[in-house]
């Protein structure tokens, strides 16, 4: 047997994996979308719970020392000593007031050095010991008093400048930030409006960094007072940095947010900037914090979350492979029963197990029930097919009641008339003309559900005219052409509605004969040659033109259509009897000899161009234009037949039957050279029609025409032969060659070659060895005896 590929298993196993790992999939990236989320708006909350944690602490020294400094300042002493001039007999005061100083200082705040002056007296006091103010000033050129609009304000001066009061704070970033002071400025007294005195608390900027928590790595935590000029700084320096930083800190200051989180990019490494404003001094506290760090759980997060899913999915994929396994047992073993009872399997077609599986349960019904089957499932196409064979003729009264009744239709109504419909012009409408077909048709089925089924056949579309056959049954009253009056408005009505287009109606007279249909027809559509006069949208009756109009005799397309189907069939005799009939159609139907040379011509140009649409070349074009000077002098009813015989329809079957020859040599080469090539494949007529791009039906019927046998029966030849061949010259297995040879089982191949040879393959062998065995044995014995 021909092993198959296990199609339907491989998709089950696709099915089930794909089933079981696309909720892993979803669910894991939904958990980490959520769960990173979650962690960054986390770590997010926690920068600015330790941003504002190290704010706390700042303002809380600064706060100390503020209180500290107002609670000494405003002392009896501080308050006696600024009126006084500081001389030798008051040393005792100053030992006073230089040891309240030193106190001061002694607060674990940070305090580096305390000012004391007064205007006043002309004396100041600071760590070094007391000094004249005019002096002092003089020995510290440059240096200028503040005149600070604020009783008690923050100063950021610079150590290195002018002790205490520098005339403006720096900009620039200084490398230590120890060179920077943090001032608190005091105007003495406390309580007075005008001030004689000052007091001035410098604590080195460097103090305040030792109260930021910070990983120097990854983050840096900056302090700027109002005007956006940095105080002081902890953590990692980037080069750009601080002007990126600057640019962003300018829309800051205005911003009227207390705080809140931005992202800064600088050489390409991409940086969260988390920023308060304090409300004590107007100071702003960031924290810069590397993206990679900030989102390094989320990463962590991400990670783990794929370890997760590829698990998950490893062991869905090991349950998907095991659980399809055992669903597929059965199926496969369905599989192998049916296959094994097939002798060549057919490969024409890519199916899994279970539309193979069904394709051989299929056959085995398909004997009996092949021709019931299509029959009922091309029901409603023959019946279209019947009444367009009505509407052409040539049927009698018997056939066509007998026709009607294995449709299932209706055959006792007493009066029928035709009812042709035919469409306006289309360009004031959104329609084109290459519409027409696909209005036509819709037109068509509308008209199938608005009649009812009892009074019409089947509506039917013949070239540019819908027609419909309008029956009456005797069980009807009134009047009948009222009747199909109202029936032809109906539908005007309901296809300007829907498809907003207006149509032209006709209507024959009244028959009651099955084959006046055709007369009937011809009826209807000439009426609809008078539109033009009645525009577009009309309902015109056959009996309104007039007794003394005569109805042109339509041309018998049927008997043409037939006669053509013949002459490609290369049917010499049908062909003839088919034009016979056809001439006396014509003759029968056209007394007026002008009229039966019209439809001669008619026809003998429908031939030229069957010819030509066929690329023959029995008919050279200069030929073809005497063929018509011919026709016009000659006597149709009595030479007529032999002309078009002689001069149009042999020639033009010698030419299809040349070429036809050909073609067929050519194309049964290449089906036996397939054969030869492919014999030991599923090689079948359905596969070499695929391959040629021909019907199964038809290479058959040609291979069979051409090499006088059966396509399978010359397969089957053919490997007999190369078993043969192999059975003498080779020592393979019968198993192996039976399966080389496209059968099920060895037992099959031995049965068939038994069949053909009268003796098994094993047998053939052995006769055929002891037949060459003997005759080496001869050749040898004769060369001893010469």
């Amino acid at each position: 047997m021909n092993k198959r590929p296990r199609r339907y298993y491989i998709k089950l196993v696709v099915l089930c994996f794909i089933i079981t790992s696309l909720p892993v999939i979803f669910l894991g990236i939904f958990s980490y979308a959520k769960s990173s989320g979650v962690v960054q708006q986390k770590v997010n909350e926690e920068k600015l719970l330790s941003l504002q944690q190290t704010q706390m602490n700042v303002e809380h020294t600064l706060k100390v020392v503020d209180q500290a400094a107002t609670h000494f300042l405003g002392s009896k002493i501080i308050l006696n000593a600024l009126n006084e001039p500081m001389g030798p007999d008051q040393f005792q005061l100053f030992t006073q007031v230089k040891t309240e100083l030193n106190s001061l200082q002694r607060l674990d705040n940070g305090i580096s050095d305390i000012v004391l002056l007064s205007k006043r007296s002309n004396w100041l006091i600071n760590n070094d010991g007391l000094y004249r103010l005019d002096a002092w000033m003089k020995s510290n050129k440059g240096f200028v008093l503040p005149e600070p609009d604020l009783p008690s304000v923050w100063e950021v001066t610079s150590s290195t400048a002018a002790p205490v009061l520098a005339a403006s704070p720096p900009t620039a970033l200084p490398d230590d930030p120890c060179q920077l002071n943090v001032s608190l400025i005091k105007k003495l007294p406390l309580t007075s409006f005008r001030s004689n005195g000052m007091a001035m608390i410098q604590i080195p900027a460097c103090n305040l960094s030792s109260l930021f928590s910070v990983n120097t790595e990854s983050e840096s935590v900056l302090v700027l007072d109002e005007s956006a000029n940095l105080i002081v700084r902890k953590g990692f320096k980037e080069e750009g940095l601080s002007d990126s930083l600057k640019t962003s800190l300018a829309q800051l200051v205005q911003h009227p947010e207390a705080y809140g989180q931005f992202f800064l990019e600088v050489n390409e490494r991409a940086y969260t900037v988390t920023y308060r404003k304090s409300e004590y001094n107007n100071w702003i506290y960031i924290s810069l914090v590397t993206l990679d760090q900030l989102t390094k759980q989320s990463r962590e997060i991400g990670w783990y979350t794929l370890y997760i899913c590829i698990g998950l999915l490893l062991l869905f994929s090991i349950l998907s492979w095991y659980g399809s396994k055992k669903l597929y047992r059965p199926i496969d073993k369905i599989y192998k029963d049916v296959a094994a009872r097939q002798t060549i399997l057919d490969t024409k077609k890519r199916v899994d197990e279970i539309q193979y599986i069904g394709e051989q349960v299929h056959s085995l019904f398909a004997a009996n029930t092949e021709l019931e089957t299509r029959l009922y499932g091309q029901n409603e196409l023959l019946r279209t097919f019947f009444i367009i064979k009505l509407f052409l003729g040539g049927m009698k009264e018997e056939e066509i009641r007998e026709r009607m009744e294995s449709f299932g239709m209706r055959n006792d109504f007493s009066q029928f008339c035709v009812l042709a419909l035919q469409t306006g012009s289309l360009e004031p409408t959104r329609f084109a003309e290459k519409d027409l077909d696909l209005l036509l048709f819709a037109i068509n089925n509308m008209i199938g559900e608005l009649l009812p089924a009892g009074r019409r056949l089947q509506p039917i579309v013949l070239g540019h005219s819908q027609l419909t056959v309008i029956t009456r049954g005797a069980e009807s009253e009134g009047s009948f052409t009222t009747e199909v009056l109202a029936f032809a408005q109906l539908i005007q009505r309901k296809v300007n509605e829907l498809l907003d287009l207006n149509v032209t109606i006709g209507i024959s007279l009244t028959y009651n004969s099955f084959v006046e249909i055709p007369r009937a027809y011809e009826e209807a559509v000439e009426v609809l040659k008078r539109r033009t006069s009645l525009g577009d949208e009309a309902i015109l009756y056959f009996g309104d033109l007039g007794d003394n109009h005569s109805l042109h005799y339509a041309y018998p397309f049927g008997l043409q259509a037939e006669l053509f189907d013949a002459v490609k069939l290369v049917d010499r005799s049908q062909a003839i009897l088919l034009l016979r009939q056809l001439l006396q159609v014509l003759e029968s139907g056209n007394p007026n000899l002008h009229d039966l040379q019209f439809n001669a011509i008619r026809l003998l140009m429908n031939l030229l161009g069957l010819a030509n649409g066929l690329a023959i070349q029995s008919i050279p074009m200069q030929r073809q234009q005497s063929l018509f000077d011919e026709l016009f002098h000659l006597n149709l009813v009595d030479e007529g037949e032999e002309w078009f015989i002689t001069k149009i329809i042999d020639p033009l079957m010698d030419g299809i039957e040349e070429r036809t020859e050909v073609k067929h040599l050519t194309i049964s080469r290449e089906m036996i050279d397939m054969i030869h090539k492919e014999f030991d494949t599923d090689l079948t007529i359905d596969s070499c029609a695929d391959r040629l791009h021909y019907n199964s039906s038809y290479l058959s019927t040609l291979f069979k025409k051409s090499m006088d046998i059966s396509f399978s029966a010359y397969l089957a030849q053919y490997r007999h032969q190369v078993a043969l061949k192999w059975l003498k010259e080779t020592d393979m297995p019968i198993k192996d060659m039976a399966e080389k040879l496209r059968y099920n089982n060895p037992q099959n191949f031995i049965r068939s070659f038994r069949k053909l040879e009268g003796i098994s393959p094993g047998k053939y062998r052995e006769t055929e060895h002891a037949v060459t065995s003997g005759g080496d044995q001869l050749m040898k014995v004769g060369g001893d005896e010469v």
